[in-house]
């Protein structure tokens, strides 16, 4: 008996030992399972900043290579300027001298065509071109027709390859005709369409030349004119006009 109450305190030991051990073990195991989450999380988090690294040495890896392009580009961009800058050097150099070239030559034919041997031909000293020209019309319409030819012709000597230079040539023509100057009338005409063959008064010059010719007593030329102004023109008022004038003139419109 008294064996018995000896072993009491052993076995209650024995029996709370056995608790702790048990709540020891649970514990263990819990933080087992805590121990794989966390380096479930530390593996997770590794493999995210692997694959950061690797986009993040994308991203450098394209920068480089679009720093390179442009750079590329910069130099080949310099070549293309400087190319660029040679060839309009070269065309500027050659341009001068042919456009001179060629003003020139219709200059001397303006003025050895127009020239009038009975009066001097002073240079006009207006600078302005469109003042000159308006200059030459008002002229011309108030009847001072010898002053507006002075005007035309200075303008086409000076002016050769402006716009209007066809037009001032024409009214040249016109002025001459009120004369009745009609051999200095014929040449202006014709001076518009052998000098600015493309330009909008060549319909009214070939009219004009044609009845001037006609003027003259040269038929035959007159009529070859207006044909071929009615062939070249043929949807023009103009066109119209020189049927009319054939037809007047007792010619077949072929």
């Amino acid at each position: 008996m008294k064996r018995f109450i000896y072993l009491l305190p052993v076995l209650f030991l024995c029996a709370c030992a056995t608790d702790d051990i048990a709540l020891l073990k649970k514990s263990v195991s819990e933080l087992n399972s805590q121990n794989m989450e966390l380096k479930k999380e530390i593996a997770d988090l590794k493999t995210g900043l692997t694959e950061q690294d690797r986009k993040i040495k994308t991203v450098n890896e394209d920068i480089r290579l679009n720093a390179e392009a442009v750079i590329t580009l910069k130099s080949d961009l310099k070549s293309m300027e400087t190319r660029l800058n040679d060839k309009i050097k070269a065309i500027e150099a050659q341009l001068p001298q042919s456009k001179a070239q060629k003003v020139e030559q219709v200059q001397q034919k303006i003025q050895s065509s127009q020239s009038d041997s009975n009066k001097v031909y002073i240079e006009d000293n207006i600078a302005d071109k469109a003042t000159l020209y308006n200059l030459a019309m008002e002229l011309y319409k108030s009847g001072r027709y010898e002053e507006s030819i002075d005007k035309f012709r200075s303008f086409t000597v000076r002016f050769p390859s402006d716009s209007l230079a066809d037009n001032s040539l024409y009214w040249m023509g016109e002025s001459y005709l009120n004369l009745n100057n009609l051999e200095k009338a014929a040449e202006s005409f014709r001076n518009v369409i052998e000098n600015y063959p493309q330009e909008n008064k060549v319909p009214d010059a070939m009219y004009k030349l044609g009845v001037t010719l006609d003027k003259l007593g040269k038929r035959n030329e007159a009529v070859d004119i207006l044909k071929k102004l009615i062939l070249n023109f043929k949807y023009s008022d103009i066109a119209n006009t020189a049927k009319s004038k054939l037809i007047e003139w007792g010619v077949k419109d072929e």
